[in-house]
């Protein structure tokens, strides 16, 4: 199967990661340095939400990547942070390649749309070989 994949910058692909640690930091610092009953009340949800977020990027370390991959039966589709999307080759798919995108025409609206920025020269030209349409004269 080949494989292409989109360069994501640190920061989007830890966002889940960072939240968390800004989240638990903050109910920490506010546990800390504050005193009453409302200040117990808010660190704690501020805890709560850095665990919330914590579980959420153990859940998605999977999926911290953006890639187009492709065999003989198949294309797969991942966006950051979602679940790859399948799509069989078949007479009632239509997959077209633009200049910046590639667009993938299924039935009952599935299809998807994929912005082409971000990855390199490289692996858009395999892109190309596969699925660009010759021009008819």
């Amino acid at each position: 199967m080949q494989k292409i994949e989109k360069k994501v910058n640190f920061f989007k692909r830890n966002l889940n990661y960072i939240f968390a640690v800004l989240w638990i930091s903050m109910g920490l610092a506010n546990y800390f340095f504050t005193d009453g009953r409302v200040a117990i009340l808010i660190s704690s949800l501020y805890l709560i939400s850095g665990l919330l977020y914590a579980w959420l990027a153990y859940k998605q370390k999977d999926r911290n990547t953006e890639y187009i991959a492709w065999d003989d039966e198949k294309l797969i589709v991942a966006r950051l942070h979602q679940q790859p999307k399948a799509y069989n080759f078949a007479p009632e798919v239509n997959i077209h390649l633009a200049s910046n995108n590639l667009i993938i025409k299924a039935p009952k609206a599935t299809g998807d749309m994929v912005e082409l920025k971000g990855f390199s020269e490289e692996d858009l030209e395999l892109l190309r070989d596969k699925f660009a349409k010759p021009a008819i004269a």
